[in-house]
């Protein structure tokens, strides 16, 4: 199974902080964002990453063959529409995913304890389906407001049926943590949405919510964070929980 991470955007809401570099290369001490994902992934158990660059591709590709990462094989795939939705980003990534393979898709700027991630792998998906890690520590997550909202029925144990995603919702069960699992048929049902001009990632996981074929599993107790504007970096205690 491969990991593909979608680093392609030039996070425009930390402009002050990351310099015209990817936001992914920001610092947590003495590591980058880049480096605590590859790192979680490693723990994973996952050993092939495909990583969606856009903007300042170069500048990503430079630092990631300057540092040693003997447990990880990385592969490039550049979005030169990098300014559209993340939709396109993923679909992107097509070429570098095998028709029977299934892969998981990361968010360059959210990190997690590395048992989510396993989780997410270990959850059992029919080829049709698709998996999305969601979280119902509503009280714990530090900025609700700008997450996607999922609202979702119970089917098992910690397993949901996602019946819709939208930022707006008011009535809502859990939040989206940008971890997915995929099949590679994921990528036809995403270029249909992406022809219609609903570009994004989530326009795709809605089409496939409304068919029942969009699953959610509950992380429990496993944390993480989206680190996609200023703010976010102040929540140094749940920081210090996921990279310790």
């Amino acid at each position: 199974m491969k990991a593909v991470i979608i680093a392609a955007g030039c996070g425009s809401r930390l402009e002050s902080q990351h310099n015209g570099l990817p936001k992914t290369l920001l610092k947590i001490g003495n590591l980058s964002i880049i480096d605590i994902i590859l790192d979680g992934i490693a723990e994973s158990g996952i050993r092939d990453v495909v990583i969606v660059t856009g903007f300042k591709a170069a500048v990503l590709e430079d630092y990631l063959s300057g540092i040693a990462l003997d447990t990880l094989n990385i592969e490039f795939c550049h979005n030169p529409f990098w300014e559209l939705s993340n939709g396109v980003s993923v679909l992107s990534a097509e070429k570098m995913i095998k028709p029977e393979e299934e892969f998981v898709l990361l968010m360059s700027d959210h990190i997690f304890e590395s048992e989510m991630l396993k989780l997410t792998v270990e959850t059992p998906i029919e080829p049709d389906q698709a998996l999305l890690a969601i979280d119902f520590k509503l009280d714990d997550i530090p900025d609700l407001d700008d997450g996607m909202k999922i609202k979702c029925s119970r089917t098992g144990k910690s397993r949901f049926e996602i019946t819709g995603l939208d930022k707006k919702y008011e009535d809502y069960q859990a939040i989206d943590c940008g971890m997915f699992k995929f099949n590679h048929s994921f990528f036809s049902l995403l270029r249909d949405s992406v022809e219609q001009g609903k570009d994004s990632l989530s326009d795709a996981c809605n089409a496939l919510a409304t068919e029942g074929k969009m699953i959610g599993i509950d992380i429990g107790d496993r944390r993480w964070i989206d680190l996609d504007t200023p703010e976010m970096f102040a929540f140094k205690n749940l920081i210090s929980r996921i990279t310790s």
